[in-house]
């Protein structure tokens, strides 16, 4: 069996919709689902005695509501759930280390949430050197959310293969088609390309990332021949035409870089969609 789905728990309704979205995928992956909540104060300050109960009360107290709220939901599922006594970007990141997936919420209650996004929800994601799933709260439904898988690439960068090949995956585990996505920044707005590019539609930079997006996914296409691919190249904002796909899609796969040297952050791209999304993002690291 896979590792578990582990899901961030803070009583907001973020959190409990990506502990609904991770039940899901525990299911369709055939696995179980584990929920983790942590009680210091998100601060890290030292909270008199009072104070640490009552947010270690609360803490519990959203477990176990969660937990049984989707028990009821899913029967079969294996269910567990795990207070841990650290702050919650060192709890996410150590539960996720055994994890298959991390799921966190995108959004939380502010005061005594753990999992506040712009804090430790955004700041656990680009730490982890391991795929983190942000959900935003949506009416509920049993069942996954139709569409297909959205996989935004930058074509440019060879060291994406991490990425891809998970997006091929979660293509071909729900039955979907995968929609590949390469948007780049207009190098001129005013559109000054000769007159006989335009006679095809296309600019030569167009045809250009056609050729490489096509080039890019063909070993993918040979390894997974039961995905269906559509290709989509666009000379326009990148996190806007990313934002613009996922309203259609059932989860978007985006890769981050990795940088230390910096600080642990989302780019550019990462980000909006974390924040404007309308389906589940998907955030893979790579180097």
């Amino acid at each position: 069996m896979l590792g578990p789905i582990t899901a961030g728990i803070d009583g907001s309704a973020a959190s409990l919709a990506a502990a609904a979205w991770a039940a899901r995928e525990a299911e369709l992956r055939d696995t179980s689902l584990h929920l983790v909540s942590a009680w210091p104060s998100p601060d890290n300050c030292s909270p008199d005695t009072r104070d640490a109960a009552a947010h270690r009360r609360w803490a519990a107290r959203s477990l176990d509501l969660a937990r049984d709220r989707l028990r009821l939901r899913h029967p079969r599922l294996g269910i567990h759930t795990q207070l841990l006594s650290l702050p919650p970007r060192e709890a996410l990141l150590a539960a996720g280390l055994a994890a298959n997936l991390l799921v966190l919420g995108s959004r939380g209650l502010g005061g005594m949430s753990a999992l506040l996004l712009g804090s430790t929800g955004a700041q656990t994601a680009a730490e982890a050197d391991f795929p983190v799933a942000l959900v935003r709260p949506v009416p509920h439904t049993e069942e996954l959310p139709a569409g297909p898988v959205l996989l935004a690439i930058d074509a440019d960068n060879p060291a994406q293969d991490g990425v891809i090949a998970l997006a091929f995956e979660e293509a071909a585990m729900r039955a979907v088609p995968l929609r590949a996505l390469y948007a780049w920044m207009p190098s001129d707005p005013v559109r000054t390309y000769p007159v006989t590019s335009w006679q095809y539609g296309r600019s030569p930079r167009s045809r250009h990332s056609e050729q490489l997006l096509t080039e890019t996914l063909l070993p993918w296409r040979h390894k997974f021949p039961d995905v269906r691919v559509e290709e989509i190249c666009l000379e326009d904002v990148p996190a806007g035409a990313v934002i613009a796909a996922t309203h259609h899609a059932a989860l978007a796969v985006l890769g981050h870089r990795v940088t230390p040297a910096a600080g642990p952050r989302l780019g550019a791209v990462a980000h909006a969609a974390v924040r404007h999304a309308t389906c589940p993002v998907l955030l893979v690291p790579h180097p």
